[in-house]
């Protein structure tokens, strides 16, 4: 009798107790959307390949280390440079050949110079001579005589002035020539000298003070040693890491939710989770696809950190929370315990003598909770 009594009690009990519950309660609720996002500097510097004439392909031949600091001036990255040099090599035996024969053309130009001026003075002694003969008045020559000292002077008369043209044509013809071959040997030397900046070029330096960060191509490897890169492809980046700033994108239907100052939770991913605060500074201007493969719309966000942390560094990947709203002293529940019923949202109140179902009008739901608009109130037990 005893046993039956203390089973019939133990079965009262179980049949009393009350399953787990969820109490409501009144709360201030941050309506959020959600994002992703990546830091990146504020102040960057893109290293690419220089413009380099008649070359495309650059073989890296050097390159310093990923997330090394570094200061304005300092190596960054070396491209092998020698097809510029070959052209170069050949350039500068041909500028030395020009100059030669610039400089051989001015003697051999100069030595003809003084030639023809010899000559004219020759010419102009023998006009002399020619005139005097031709002017002297002698009885006692014969006309003979006279007219060949008259034609004498006109032969002495025309080769000064051939003479004379010669020289004239000459130094006309050579300073020609000579402007001619010196703008050979500019042209030459503006090559060798140009080639020899390119050299320069090749080995590149750091524009600003900052991290050195490599870019990844469009098969997502970075740049190595020995490796070709494309002219115009971006081989690593410099980024002041003490000016940070967290780039999002957000889904295009929560767009019109979005706006500038509102406030951020930022989680960092990594070996440790980082959590800091941040300002909505300003919206991109157009959507576009998320990625190449990703064809769904987005559009960027950049958010301003309000404090900084030695750990940040860009590429660092990030969930974001965007606080759009804050509702004030709202009924809240988890989705968790709602069941849908018929389409509509019920829940299961717990009473001290019978258990309820309840329908409930959901103002909205926010994450992992439903803002309840009617149908309990603050304290209710929901069963879970």
């Amino acid at each position: 009798m005893k046993k039956l009594i203390l089973a019939l009690t133990v079965v009262f009990v179980a049949g009393c107790e009350q399953p787990p519950s969820q109490e409501v309660t009144i709360e201030d609720v941050e309506l959020i959307v959600n994002a992703s996002g990546e830091l990146e500097s504020k102040q960057t510097a893109i290293i690419a390949p220089p413009s380099v004439s008649r070359m495309w392909q650059y073989p890296i031949k050097q390159i310093a280390p990923e997330n090394t600091k570094v200061k304005k001036g300092q190596f960054l990255i070396a491209f092998d440079d020698k097809k510029v040099r070959d052209r170069m090599i050949d350039k500068q035996a041909n500028l030395n050949r020009a100059m030669k024969e610039l400089e051989n053309k001015k003697l051999k130009e100069t030595e003809k110079e003084q030639e023809l001026i010899l000559a004219i003075a020759e010419s102009e002694m023998n006009f002399e001579k020619a005139k005097r003969k031709a002017n002297i008045l002698d009885n006692s020559r014969s006309d003979n005589d006279r007219k060949k000292s008259i034609i004498d002077f006109t032969i002495a008369k025309n080769d000064l002035f051939l003479a004379r043209k010669k020289l004239d044509f000459h130094r006309s013809n050579n300073k020609l020539n000579i402007k001619q071959m010196g703008a050979k040997v500019n042209r030459l030397t503006s090559e060798v000298n140009e080639l020899k900046q390119d050299i320069t070029r090749l080995n590149v330096k750091s524009p600003i003070d900052g991290m050195i960060i490599y870019r990844s191509n469009w098969e997502g490897e970075k740049p190595a040693a020995g490796e070709n890169v494309q002219f115009g492809q971006p081989v690593m980046e410099i980024a002041v890491i003490e000016q940070m700033q967290l780039k999002a994108q957000v889904a295009e239907p929560d767009s019109g939710k979005v706006a500038i100052g509102q406030r951020v939770k930022i989680t960092l991913d990594g070996t440790q989770e980082i959590v800091v605060e941040g300002t909505i500074e300003s919206l991109g201007r157009v959507f576009r696809d998320k990625s190449f493969q990703d064809k769904r719309r987005i559009f960027d966000v950049i958010i301003a950190l309000n404090s900084s942390d030695s750990r940040l560094r860009p590429g660092m990947t990030a969930r974001v929370d965007i606080i759009t709203d804050v509702l004030k002293d709202q009924m809240t529940l988890p989705t968790s315990v709602v069941n849908i019923i018929d389409g509509k949202p019920h829940v299961t109140r717990l009473g001290t003598v019978s258990n309820d179902i309840i329908e409930l009008t959901i103002e909205a739901v926010n994450g992992n909770k439903v803002i309840v608009k009617d149908g309990l109130v603050a304290g209710d037990s929901i069963a879970l």
